[in-house]
């Protein structure tokens, strides 16, 4: 009659198999002696009702039926081998991967040296980085596609746990040579006559400027519009116009235009998001502090952003 196996039984049937001897075996297995090894191989059999092995000149054969259980015991031991090696993961840096979605803009202006600092901390960690438009990034972090997204643009807030994790000003970019160059700061009243360029209509920052436009009697009308800040400064250094954009972006174009302060003052918020019915990783919150040590660190400006004379 066969009687239910045990892990000893087991652990001791796959160290034979390795090592071919019941001595090597309890040499190598802590408070284990070669009789206590020899009598849980005996308990295998006679549970199992099945010969696995024989002795062979000294040492022990397995049989067929022992080689095939070897195989099946191995397998689950490296099952269990692979789980130790994440609990080791989980236990360091969370899940080991990490997806971030952000808009082409911050993912140019912000997120390089977030990303080289986190991988100073955590070089192991895998990660995926994704731009897109905020309406696309809104989507794919319902469909859980990543652990945070970043954006300027707006949120809906009762989808996903949202903060605005840093507020900057706008700056304004004018082609290398610009007769505003002299100036520290560009005020509204100094960009009559100018071709202006902007983002979409109803991006949150192109509301703002025709705001002010507006408040000062100035034309909103302009000479071109495009989908990303990025081609704005782009246009801008090749003498195209002036624009106004998030900092973020303006200090990549670091010797190409000139970034001045704009006046008056328009907030860009850099807004963070996450799924709302899970909480954060291990590894996601190791990503939000350097995030967020990052931006302490440039206190109310952003990377890059000069006042060229």
């Amino acid at each position: 009659m066969t009687r239910p196996l045990n892990f000893q039984q087991i652990q001791a049937f796959r160290a034979v198999m390795q090592m071919g001897t019941t001595t090597a075996v309890a040499a190598a297995l802590n408070n284990t002696t070669q009789p206590s090894i020899s009598r849980r191989l005996a308990e295998l059999q006679r549970s199992s009702g099945l010969k696995l092995f024989e002795m062979h000149n000294g040492r022990l054969r397995p049989t067929s039926e022992g080689q095939l259980l070897y195989k099946t015991v191995q397998k689950h031991f490296n099952g269990l081998e692979n789980i130790e090696s994440v609990v080791s993961i989980l236990r360091n840096s969370g899940t080991g991967a990490l997806h971030i979605g952000c808009t082409p803009t911050l993912g140019t202006g912000l997120l390089p040296q977030v990303i080289r600092e986190f991988r100073v901390r955590f070089p192991q960690a895998y990660l995926n980085v994704q731009t897109a438009a905020t309406p696309q990034l809104t989507d794919l972090l319902r469909q859980d596609l990543f652990d945070l997204i970043l954006t300027t643009g707006k949120l809906d807030e009762l989808d996903f746990e949202t903060e605005i994790i840093k507020t900057v000003p706008a700056v304004c970019v004018l082609p290398l040579g610009h007769r505003l160059k002299v100036r520290r700061t560009v005020q509204v009243e100094a960009l009559r006559g100018e071709r202006l360029l902007s983002l979409g209509e109803m991006d949150d920052l192109t509301i703002a400027i025709k705001a002010v436009l507006d408040a000062h009697d100035m034309p909103t009308d302009f000479a071109i519009q495009t989908t990303s800040s990025i081609t704005i400064c782009a246009l801008v250094s090749a003498g195209n116009g002036v624009g106004i954009v998030n900092p973020y972006v303006a200090g990549t174009f670091a010797g190409q235009l000139l970034v001045k302060p704009f006046e008056p003052v328009i907030d860009v918020p850099v807004r963070m998001a996450m799924p709302a019915h899970t909480a954060p990783s291990l590894l996601t919150r190791h990503f939000i502090k350097v995030l967020r040590s990052h931006l302490d660190a440039l206190g109310g400006s952003a990377p890059d952003v000069s006042t060229r004379r």
